[in-house]
């Protein structure tokens, strides 16, 4: 019988030891799979080992093409605009992106219930709360709630639930403006810097890009952002606050906004009030800026509101920023976080017209510190004051009087802003403070006079605008047709009055509280008391006078109220 010899196939691959321990090293197993491959299937993997590394070899160049002609039609067939957490342009995009369609269409977004933005600023609407309250004050049909009970019941059901805020998650999210196809991407980074302004923080970046190499598109949307956001403020005064982060980072935070209070609410005589405003806008004005310029003066303004504790100091602040639609900045000068270079970022970070206000300046350590010469004090005393003013350095840790000097009229302080300060007690205060320069112009508070007292009256009890709510809707067209039928008008308790009648009751309560014995924020808070009734309070004003007067004599003089 002849021999059969069984020769491998003539296109089968053989491969030597070698060649296998170096498929063993790249590929762990590859000997087992072999055997199982060959003895089970009867497949032999070299046959297709050539073509399985052309395939790797080829998805290997495919992919770093791709990525270099992707590179390459980002940088030269793209624009793209970058914004930075830091920045308040940031602000503005997010919250123009909250109030887009797609936002509610994206199926990856990031949903909250802050009202704050990143880093503290707020780029929803922080005042919606006001409209959700109005709303509170009318049912289902848009009829009034009068009872207070069913009032209460649904603002408390509705004070449960925080309104959903939604921005586009971390990702690349495509969306239509104005019939241009754009892309925004929000993108992580990681920083592990902890003393860094985002260490409380995700920190990100923003994107949006465009096909094309003209910008404009992405300039046009950034623009129409800044103008939404902006447009929320109108005809209300936007406050700040100065907020210092875990991460040592200190900037102007948002912290609210509110209707502008009008001027004549201030309890101050006219004239002084229109000194003030007249002097604002005087500086303001351009040509002012040129003086200063040309005659090499630095361009900044102070003011020193002083006065006794109510008399409304900071209301006149406020009703100035509210008139001249100016933004207010408030800044704590007793706060132990806030250092001298703390201070001076805040100053250099303010908008080229704002009014800065620092209130109780006697209580945040200003007060005199050369009240004598070197030469009336001995040597061992020096030392002696030397080393507890050194620990009271140590230990105060804040602004001192010479850190604000140096940062409201030094050689790198800002300039444009309007400086208002804020004192009950201004002989305490050290000159160097007062002088010109630093403080230009003073304006004194004092207890209110007979004609204050008879407009705090008229405010309280005059029927105003908005006092009374009416219906809405349906409900109000219904409403105005009984009222023609009736002949009749809704009004509030107190507002049954004619406006005639309350400057007379006006003037005879005036007459019942002494003059320049009061202060305006007594007078009110004794008028609130009895806001349903002014016949009531001009009954217990004496009372009320005579009252006030024994509780200051007893702060006053504790010892001899008490009978020791």
């Amino acid at each position: 019988m002849a021999n059969l010899t069984l020769n491998p196939p003539s296109n089968s691959t053989l491969l030597t030891p070698s060649d296998t321990a170096i498929l063993e090293a790249f590929i762990p197993g590859y000997s087992f799979i072999s055997r199982i491959l060959i003895n089970h299937l009867h497949i032999d993997p070299t046959r297709y080992l050539p073509y399985v590394l052309g395939c790797v070899v080829l998805l290997a160049s495919l992919k770093y093409t791709s990525s270099r002609i992707r590179h390459l039609i980002e940088t030269h067939c793209v624009s793209k605009a970058e914004i930075r957490l830091d920045d308040e342009i940031y602000s503005y995009l997010m919250f123009w992106l909250a109030q887009q369609p797609f936002t509610n269409r994206t199926t990856h977004f990031v949903a909250g219930t802050r009202t704050g933005g990143s880093g503290g600023r707020s780029y929803y609407d922080s005042d919606s709360e006001d409209s959700d309250s109005e709303d509170n004050e009318y049912d289902e049909h848009g009829n009034v709630l009068v009872s207070f009970d069913a009032y209460w019941a649904k603002a408390k059901n509705r004070d449960k639930y925080k309104r959903l805020r939604f921005t586009p998650a971390e990702g690349t999210h495509y969306f239509w403006f104005r019939r241009r196809l754009l892309a925004f991407m929000r993108v992580k980074e990681d920083n592990n810097n902890k003393a860094s302004f985002y260490s409380r923080l995700t920190p990100e970046r923003l994107y949006l890009a465009c096909l094309g190499r003209d910008p404009t598109i992405l300039k046009e949307l950034l623009v129409e952002a800044q103008r939404a956001y902006v447009a929320r403020d109108l005809n209300t005064t936007v406050i700040y606050r100065a907020q210092k982060s875990p991460g040592e980072y200190v900037d102007w935070t948002r912290c609210m906004s509110r209707a502008p209070r009008p001027l004549s609410t201030v309890v101050l005589a006219a004239e002084r009030k229109q000194a003030f405003i007249d002097d604002i806008k005087e500086y303001l004005h351009p040509r002012t800026r040129r003086w200063y310029s040309n005659r090499g003066i630095p361009y900044r303004r102070g003011y020193l509101l002083h006065g006794p504790p109510g008399t409304g100091k900071t209301s006149l602040c406020f009703a100035a920023s509210g008139m001249l639609g100016l933004s207010l900045y408030l800044l704590n000068l007793s706060s132990k976080s806030f250092g001298e270079d703390d201070l001076m970022s805040l100053f250099h970070e303010l908008p080229r017209r704002c009014i800065v206000l620092l209130e109780d300046v006697d209580c945040a350590g200003m007060a005199k510190e050369r009240t004598l010469g070197d030469g009336e004090k001995g040597g061992e005393q020096k030392e002696k004051e030397t080393g507890s003013e050194e620990a009271t350095t140590t230990a105060k840790q804040g602004v001192s009087l010479s850190g604000l000097l140096n940062v409201i009229d030094g050689v790198a302080a800002s300039e444009g802003r309007i400086l208002v300060m804020t004192t009950n007690h201004p002989d305490k205060l050290d000159a160097a403070l007062l002088r010109p320069g630093r403080v230009d112009m003073s304006v004194e508070f004092g207890y209110a006079e007979s004609e204050d007292i008879s407009e705090l009256f008229t405010a309280i009890y005059s029927s105003l605008e908005g006092d009374v709510r009416l219906p809405r809707g349906r409900a109000m067209a219904l409403e105005e047709q009984k009222r023609k039928e009736k002949g009749d008008v809704i009004e509030a308790p107190w507002h049954r009055i004619s406006r005639e009648k309350v400057q007379g009751l006006a003037s005879e309560f005036a007459l019942r509280v002494p003059p320049s014995e009061f202060t305006a924020a007594e007078i009110q808070g004794y008028l609130l008391n009895h806001k349903d009734d002014p016949e009531s309070a001009i009954n217990g004003a004496e009372e009320w006078v005579e009252r006030t007067r024994s509780k200051r004599k007893e702060k006053e003089n504790p010892l001899a109220s008490s009978g020791v």
